[in-house]
């Protein structure tokens, strides 16, 4: 039972990985052709930050 809430949790951080970085991409693609509205620019720096973190909680789990 364990093994499959982690299968699970890891399923979902999968997903919400790929759907931040479509929105993300979203986002960009807005940001071009015209500003952001305040909640879309807090998204923007938000997920781009979350993705910072992600990237260097994997470099500390893979190297230490």
């Amino acid at each position: 039972m364990i093994l499959f809430v982690e299968i699970l949790r890891a399923v979902a951080s999968v997903l919400l990985i790929i759907s931040a970085g479509f929105y993300l991409r979203h986002l960009e693609k807005n940001k071009r052709q015209r500003k952001l509205v305040p909640l879309e620019l807090i998204m923007y720096f938000t997920i781009q930050f979350a993705f910072i973190l992600f990237a260097i909680s994997l470099l500390i789990a893979v190297f230490f």
